[in-house]
């Protein structure tokens, strides 16, 4: 239920990174388009119906809106998440429960509009207060428990993967000529994803100057003080899921020895390091170890994981 909330927030987020992208001026020698980088960094390759390097707005719109065979998709993330609330109504508050189904009544109103410029920025802004709404539920009526915990390392589990992807959006619109990094359009971009990750007053407040790669790499991977950093992340993974383990669990235990080790991992990672290996390197790696976790606590907590998009 908390992964697909999460979900639901981060592909609205990734839709408007294309779209803040796509108001960019293109510039000469670009190999794809921002939709098409959207299309890959969602993972949705392999589900999108077309050729991803002849997406347009509105092809990547209805897969990553309205289309239910897509797992991804805002639709289907809210529906899921309701189902998955249903069948644990008992374990949730009323106020979280009625977040999450007054979320789906509200979708058929949205999905009636088509969206155009006016109603998808509408729409997005609906998505992204619909999950901070459920996640101020839960944050604000639940007891710490174990319910509570399991919550808490599905947010956390997505919210990593989603930060990755979203950085790596930019990857896939890279600039054709190396004397453009570090110009304006460079500058331009690198603001756009930190709107659509919500971090840009952020990233003025802890660095004080204008968006870099180094300076978004660190805020989004390595900065403990960000709430969408992968090392937060980390951070509260390890936290939760010690609470959670029980006793001398085998499953259990080795699965907080493995979060553990990359917590520590991240937690001594030099910015130098990540660019050394190169970025989009480093972003797919990571992708691929937090989703190996995630299937890794599903099988030690039993519980069935949901599906996983590529990394590719």
């Amino acid at each position: 239920m908390s992964r697909y909330v999460e979900r639901m927030d981060n592909t609205a987020r990734l839709l408007d990174a294309g779209r803040r992208l796509d108001a960019l001026p293109r510039q000469d020698g670009a190999t794809s388009s921002e939709w098409t980088s959207i299309v890959i960094a969602s993972g949705c390759s392999d589900s999108f119906p077309d050729d991803p390097e002849s997406a347009t707005s509105t092809t990547v719109r209805e897969h990553l809106v309205r289309d239910e065979t897509n797992p991804s998709s805002i639709v289907s993330c809210i529906l899921a998440a309701r189902q998955n609330a249903k069948a644990v109504r008992p374990s949730l508050t009323s106020e979280v429960w009625e977040a999450i189904n007054q979320t789906q009544s509200e979708l058929k109103k949205h999905l009636h509009n088509e969206f155009d410029r006016k109603n998808l920025n509408a729409f997005l802004d609906w998505a992204h207060g619909r999950a901070a709404l459920i996640i101020g539920s839960v944050l604000g009526t639940m007891m710490r428990d174990d319910r509570y915990g399991f919550v808490q390392i599905g947010k956390w589990f997505e919210r990593a993967d989603a930060t990755a992807r979203l950085l790596d959006v930019k990857y896939h619109v890279l600039l054709p000529k190396v004397a453009d990094v570090g110009g304006g359009f460079d500058y331009l971009q690198w603001l756009q994803i930190l709107r659509a990750a919500n971090s840009a007053t952020a990233f003025r407040h802890a660095y004080g100057r204008s968006p870099d790669a180094e300076g978004v790499v660190d805020l989004l991977v390595l900065n403990p003080q960000s709430p969408r950093s992968l090392r937060t992340a980390l951070e509260q993974l390890d936290f939760e899921l010690t609470s959670l383990t029980k006793g001398n669990v085998g499953l259990q235990q080795k699965l907080l020895a493995q979060v553990k080790l990359q917590s520590r991992a991240i937690d001594q990672l030099a910015l130098e390091d990540i660019f050394a290996r190169g970025l989009h390197e480093w972003l797919t790696n990571f992708i691929l170890e937090t989703n190996n976790l995630a299937r890794m606590t599903a099988v030690a907590f039993g519980f069935g994981a949901i599906p996983e998009p590529d990394a590719s």
